[in-house]
C-alpha cells in the first residue's frame, strides 16, 4: 500500500472548490490534446499541477523505482537526466528512494516557466542543474554510470531524443492507457535492438505476447493508495477516483541483470473470477499465458497487478492456462 504524500495540503474549502475546477480544465486539456505540450503558462495549469498531479506522478515514479529496486535495477547509478522534467517530479522520486547514491541531477524541461515555478522543490534535489536547451550533448556526467528518465515526457515527442543511446540505463513511464502504452511496447522492440536489456516489468527478451497477440492489450501496473484526508475531500468534488493508480513503464540497461528469472514471471493483468475458476494475466515469454486457479482444487490467491511472482514447480498446462495447486510466492532478488 503506497502513500500519497502530503506535500501540498490544502486549507480550506474555498481552495479546493477553485482547486478542482483547475483539476478539470487540466484533465480535459490533456483527454482533448494527448501529443501537445503541458501548458505551463497557464496559472490553472500550475495550481493543478501543483496540488494534483505532481503527488500523483510522483507516487507512479516510486511504484516504478520500487519495482525497479526488487531487481536490482539501480545499483551502480550515480547520476539522473530527467528529460521533460517538467516540475522535477521524477527527480524527487529518486531522491526519496536512492538519495545515498545519487550524486548529480540534471533536469532538461523546455518551459523556463514550469522550472521556475516550482524552483522551490528543487532545493530538495542533489547537485541539481535545470537547462532549457533540449540536448543532450556536452552534458557533464559518466555515460555508463547515468540513467536517463523519460517521466510522462515521451507522449508528447514521436520519437526519442539523439544520443539517448550512449547512456547506460534509461527509466520511461507512460499513461497507462492503451494508445500510450502499445507506443511503449513498439519501443520495448527499439530498445533491445540498440543493445539493451528489459529489467522490469519484463522477465525476457522475447517478442511481447499483448504486444504481438493482441491488437488492444497493453502492459501497465496498478497499485492501491492509501490518501490523507485532504485528498479525500478533494475528490468529493471530482469525477475520478484515485484509489489505485496506474502507469505503463520500462526500466532498460545496457548491463544484463544477474539474477535468475528462470520461473518467474510479471502479472500483467487483474484477477478474472470465471465460472469454475479464477484466471489472471501473467507474462514470462512470447506466449499469452494465464496463471489459473481451479475452484475445484484450492481456494484463489489475490494476487496484485504488477508483482513478479515465482512459478510453482507443479502447473498444469492446458491450453493457455497454467493452472497451480500450490501457493504462489513474490519474487524478490534483493
Amino acid at each position: 500500500m503506497f502513500i500519497i504524500p502530503q506535500m501540498f495540503p490544502i486549507e480550506s474549502p474555498p481552495q479546493i472548490s477553485n482547486l478542482t475546477t483547475d483539476i478539470i480544465r487540466l484533465s480535459d486539456y490533456f483527454i482533448n490534446n494527448p501529443d501537445s505540450q503541458t501548458p505551463w503558462n497557464e496559472h490553472y495549469c500550475q495550481n493543478a499541477y501543483r496540488n494534483y498531479f505532481l503527488p500523483l506522478n510522483y507516487l507512479r515514479v516510486v511504484n516504478v523505482i520500487r519495482r525497479g529496486q526488487s531487481v536490482d535495477f539501480f545499483t551502480g547509478f550515480q547520476s539522473t537526466i530527467d528529460w521533460g522534467a517538467g516540475p522535477g517530479t521524477a527527480s524527487f522520486a529518486i531522491v526519496d528512494n536512492l538519495k545515498n547514491q545519487i550524486k548529480k541531477q540534471i533536469l532538461i524541461e523546455k518551459s523556463s516557466t514550469a522550472l521556475r515555478q516550482f524552483s522551490d522543490l528543487h532545493e530538495k534535489l542533489i547537485h541539481p542543474e535545470t537547462t532549457t536547451e533540449l540536448t543532450l550533448k556536452n552534458l557533464n556526467v559518466q555515460a555508463d554510470r547515468t540513467l536517463l528518465i523519460f517521466s510522462y515526457s515521451l507522449t508528447e515527442m514521436k520519437s526519442l531524443p539523439p544520443n539517448w543511446d550512449q547512456y547506460e540505463g534509461l527509466m520511461i513511464l507512460e499513461p497507462a492507457t492503451s494508445q500510450d502504452g502499445r507506443k511503449l511496447l513498439a519501443l520495448r522492440e527499439s530498445l533491445i535492438k540498440h543493445g539493451y536489456t528489459i529489467w522490469a516489468p519484463c522477465t525476457h527478451q522475447n517478442a511481447c505476447p499483448l504486444y504481438t497477440e493482441s491488437k488492444y492489450d497493453w502492459c501497465h501496473d496498478r497499485y492501491h493508495v492509501t490518501a490523507p484526508p485532504w485528498f479525500k475531500q478533494l475528490e468529493e468534488n471530482l469525477p475520478m477516483r484515485n484509489n489505485t493508480v496506474t502507469t505503463s513503464y520500462l526500466l532498460a540497461r545496457k548491463t544484463k541483470p544477474k539474477n535468475d528469472f528462470t520461473n518467474t514471471a510479471r502479472l500483467t493483468g487483474d484477477s478474472l473470477n470465471e465460472k469454475g475458476k479464477t484466471r489472471q494475466l501473467m507474462c514470462r515469454g512470447p506466449a499469452r499465458e494465464f496463471l489459473t486457479w481451479m475452484h475445484k482444487d484450492m481456494d484463489a490467491q489475490t494476487l496484485n497487478r504488477g508483482e513478479l511472482i515465482e512459478i510453482p514447480e507443479k502447473v498444469v498446462l492446458k491450453s493457455n492456462e497454467v493452472r497451480t495447486q500450490q501457493i504462489v510466492k513474490l519474487k524478490h532478488f534483493n
